[in-house]
């Protein structure tokens, strides 16, 4: 079985939640979703929590960089953060926080998580990144089930992914 065969099989067993359970697995993914960043410059590397939690935080420790999380909204005290809310893929409200001191300006920012499905807390945690003065030069997950036309939006933001799903 190949590289993607082997995610996408796991993402039909566990929702990929357990990638990180397969050391090999986790490594490669690790690797490759660092590959096309290496020669860039980046200064941080943030993930939204729960599932870019698994990824974000060792990659910017291979990387020797700051690792920042993008909060569900409600954690942290509202003096701290900027929010921003969107609707999920489910159609539900959700809001997501970044500390106001995580971003300064002219941060090389590289969003790292496990899905894109809609866009849009990607699109939010973007929104954000940009209000504080930071920019992102990169997002990479491991599963992409955007439709075309959110993927060509993306692009503009250096998406890369492991592997496209439906």
């Amino acid at each position: 079985m190949n590289f993607q065969e082997e995610l996408k099989e796991r993402l039909e067993k566990d929702s990929g939640y357990l990638v990180t359970c397969y050391p090999n697995l986790y490594k490669k993914v690790i690797d490759k979703i660092i590959e096309p960043f290496q020669n860039k410059i980046i200064t941080k590397i943030m993930s939204p929590e729960t599932k870019g939690l698994f990824y974000g935080p060792t990659i910017a420790y291979k990387m020797k960089l700051p690792f920042v999380t993008i909060f569900k909204s409600g954690r942290v005290p509202k003096e701290f953060v900027v929010s921003s809310s969107y609707k999920d893929y489910s159609k539900k409200s959700k809001s997501i926080d970044i500390g106001k001191i995580t971003v300064r300006k002219d941060d090389k920012i590289l969003l790292v998580d496990d899905i894109m499905e809609t866009g849009e807390s990607a699109k939010s945690a973007i929104k954000l990144i940009e209000q504080l003065g930071g920019e992102v030069i990169g997002i990479s997950v491991v599963y992409n089930k955007l439709s075309k036309e959110k993927e060509r939006y993306f692009n503009k933001y250096n998406l890369k992914y492991l592997v496209k799903v439906k």
